[in-house]
């Protein structure tokens, strides 16, 4: 029997390797240099087992040329005995308890290759919407459970026809091994209902593109769930959907089908058009073209210096624009955002969608269930370096590789912050996070949450030792985090907002510290129980921290979590700079009793932003989070400069007690007296920007020479405010210093799971 067995490399690759035809690949490797042996999906990644001469060259070629969409954590390799193949096969995946290694690749945009079978009348595949391959199409939201194969996916309801099959098992095609494969005689259909759930019978997309063109709304089923759809250059269809929709000034992505209509509309930085056309297809916002070359409804994205715009990344999404062009001169720009309500998941079901059916007069969808609702990803790219602003389709759920001294020693969940929240599985060299889950105020929320942790923990085998959450004591992220401690008997460890921030880009370049961060936002809940929201903080290699300096406090009426009332906020902040009370009138804002100074102390920056916004009259109502410091931007920037307001420098730095201080009520005066001089609104905007810009930028040298460190971590809503990140970036790097913010992670509250994972060890 011995005599049986032959020497064989047990090759166990681990990483994002599954979903990509890593297996295919591997087979025609393999036959290519005469290799006997199997090739399988299991929980850990992908094993190969390698008999002959050539096995090591397979290794060697491996390592040095791995499949264009792999992402490679590891390969592991050992001799082992085994009985002799008679050739090279890929086998059934075994059915075994997870562990942690496979990695779920994310939803990948319609190739090229399939992008030409789509419109080839030739092909057997010509106008199916539901066209894919190895290199493109669903991945992450039709996945049930590992390994990866048709039978554990949402596809596994449909049997492939005979010529499906074929390709299925043929080495030398594209579809060898592609789990979704479908064609029209077997795959998933596409439907056009009416708002009360009845079908139409017509044909669904060339219908749906004539009812867009019309005026109407339709829901889409797309890869992680439902958009509202009309047509952007109808200021009717937009009137009625922000209407429906509860979304008041809110900005709409739009969708356009190549690069050239983008020029259109936007001005595209170098890289933003490969970021775009990419697999992960994000959302990309990009500088609006003034004057446009396309006209568009002026309500998409009001008091905004950006339009969010994706590419078509379904096969749907491209037959749509198809027929529209059939019954338009024009390129068609459409809105395409979630269809949801504010703070609810966007909806992944029919039965979610028409417990909404106030929002859309027509349906158009399919029969492929969405297992894993996921949101659209976005990037913001107004320069060549690009942010992350929100992470969620096509990079969900792909794993941050930590360097070593960022590894987590105990498994750990971290739940996130409440708005924009997303969650964080962390163990040994990787943090694992969720999908974007957005505002956690409601009960679908929170049932996204539970069942978007429960499929990853399933997928990566990470059984938490431990749960992390934030200090304040009424988020409900936090009072979820004590339901799970207690449910599965965990610790429970609290972890403070803006140390979080910079820890997130800590972990994010892997800096071992000490470090210098400024975390700069809306809300946090402070060490003193006020709320902080401009903290200077020092970090250590040891992870322990200390606050050098904030924003000195100021108080308040206005509400203390992420939407405040400017005018509020406001009136308090000029009372407490030494502007007399009849003197308010002069800029129209309210003297009473209910707007005077309150309990809610902060040094939040942006409650400071409101203030400015509702003063100079750029935004006096906000209706989502971070609208009056957008509005306030978006003025600064079609300023031009404001070289003539030199005149109005002013001295914010301060020490107390060992803490440095920037004292905002210096500026606030200021931004009064300038305004009620009529100085044009954008200058003012502009000169408070510089001035921030400026005094930040004094702290962290004074700060810097003090402690003896070089390097500065910026994190922080705030931050994405490109005129404050990239001018304060710019003079930082230009005194010397290495800069970093979160680029892969968002700046918001988006990543704070991040800097949680990483707190404790």
């Amino acid at each position: 029997m011995g005599d049986q067995l032959r020497t064989t490399l047990e090759i166990t690759v681990t990483g994002q390797v599954q979903g990509i035809g890593f297996r295919p690949y591997i087979y025609r490797l393999a036959k290519r240099l005469g290799i006997r042996g199997t090739v399988t999906n299991t929980r850990a990644g992908v094993t190969i087992l390698a008999q002959g001469r050539g096995a090591n060259r397979l290794l060697a070629h491996l390592q040095k040329h791995p499949p264009r969409l792999a992402l490679i954590s590891e390969i592991r390799v050992r001799t082992v005995r085994k009985p002799p193949c008679s050739g090279f096969d890929i086998i059934p995946s075994p059915t075994s308890p997870a562990k942690p290694g496979v990695e779920v690749l994310p939803d990948l945009a319609t190739c090229s290759a399939c992008r030409r079978e789509l419109t080839d009348p030739h092909n057997r595949r010509y106008l199916y919407p539901f066209i894919n391959c190895t290199q493109c199409g669903p991945r992450y939201t039709i996945i049930l459970q590992l390994p990866y194969d048709r039978e554990r996916t949402t596809m596994r309801k449909f049997r492939m026809c005979e010529e499906c099959q074929k390709e299925y098992l043929s080495p030398a095609n594209r579809r060898f091994h592609a789990e979704p494969i479908a064609c029209p005689r077997c795959g998933p259909a596409v439907q056009l209902l009416n708002k009360k759930g009845r079908p139409i019978s017509c044909d669904p997309i060339d219908k749906a593109a004539r009812l867009i063109l019309g005026g109407k709304i339709l829901a889409v089923k797309g890869l992680g769930g439902f958009h509202l759809c009309c047509d952007a250059r109808n200021d009717l269809a937009v009137r009625r959907l922000r209407r429906l929709k509860g979304r008041d000034q809110k900005p709409f992505a739009l969708m356009v089908e190549s690069l050239t209509a983008v020029r259109n509309i936007c001005h595209l930085p170098a890289g933003a058009g490969r970021l775009l056309r990419s697999p992960a297809a994000p959302i990309v916002l990009l500088p609006k073209r003034k004057p446009a070359k396309a006209r568009l409804a002026p309500l998409i994205a009001p008091h905004n210096p950006a339009y969010g715009i994706l590419l078509p990344y379904t096969p749907l999404h491209l037959l749509i624009f198809k027929s529209l062009k059939k019954y338009q001169v024009k390129p068609p720009v459409l809105i395409m955002t979630s269809a949801n309500v504010s703070d609810e998941p966007i909806a992944a079901s029919e039965e979610e969608l028409f417990n909404r059916s106030g929002l859309f007069d027509y349906v158009l969808t399919h029969n492929r269930e969405i297992a894993n609702r996921c949101d659209d990803s976005v990037i913001q790219a107004e320069t060549a370096n690009a942010i992350m602003v929100r992470r969620s389709r096509g990079y969900t759920p792909r794993p941050l590789h930590l360097s070593r001294v960022f590894h987590v020693k105990h498994p750990t969940l971290a739940v996130g912050a409440d708005s924009k929240n997303c969650f964080a599985l962390a163990a040994g060299g990787r943090v694992f996070a969720g999908p974007h889950i957005g505002e956690l105020e409601t009960a679908a929320a929170e049932r996204f949450f539970l069942a978007a942790l429960q499929r990853l923990t399933d997928w990566t085998g990470i059984k938490p030792a431990r749960v992390v959450c934030d200090l304040h004591p009424d988020y409900s992220s936090v009072r979820l985090a004590e339901t799970l401690s207690r449910k599965f008997q965990l610790p429970l460890k609290r972890v403070q907002h803006h140390y979080a921030h910079i820890l997130s880009v800590m972990a994010e370049h892997g800096l071992r510290g000490p470090v210098l961060g400024l975390a700069a936002d809306g809300t946090g809940y402070g060490l003193d129980r006020a709320i902080w929201g401009c903290e200077f903080l020092l970090i250590n290699p040891d992870r322990t921290w200390k606050r050098l300096g904030h924003l000195a406090y100021l108080r308040h009426g206005a509400s203390a979590g992420y939407l405040a009332d400017p005018v509020q906020v406001a009136v308090s902040y000029l009372l407490q700079s030494g502007i007399e009370p009849g003197a308010l009138r002069r800029l129209g804002l309210p003297v009473s009793a209910a707007y005077a100074p309150a309990p809610v102390i902060t040094s939040s920056l942006g409650r400071l932003f409101d203030a400015v916004a509702a003063i100079t009259g750029v935004c006096r109502r906000a209706t989502f989070e971070g609208e009056p410091a957008i509005a306030l931007e978006n003025e600064a920037l079609s300023a031009g400069t404001a070289s003539e307001l030199k005149l109005a420098e002013v001295e914010l730095l301060s020490t107390d007690e060992e803490m440095l201080l920037l004292d905002p009520r210096p500026l606030i005066r200021t931004v009064f007296q300038l305004i009620c001089s009529r100085v044009p609104a954008g200058k003012v905007s502009l000169w408070f920007h510089q001035t921030l810009v400026g005094a930040f930028h004094q702290a962290l040298i004074r700060l810097a020479e003090l402690n003896q460190i070089n390097t500065i971590c910026l994190s922080g809503g705030s931050f994405q405010n490109r005129l404050l990140r990239l001018e304060l970036v710019r003079r930082l790097r230009g005194s010397g210093f290495r800069v970093y913010h979160n680029q892969e992670f968002p700046l918001n509250d988006g990543g704070i799971a991040l800097g949680q994972a990483v707190a404790l060890d």
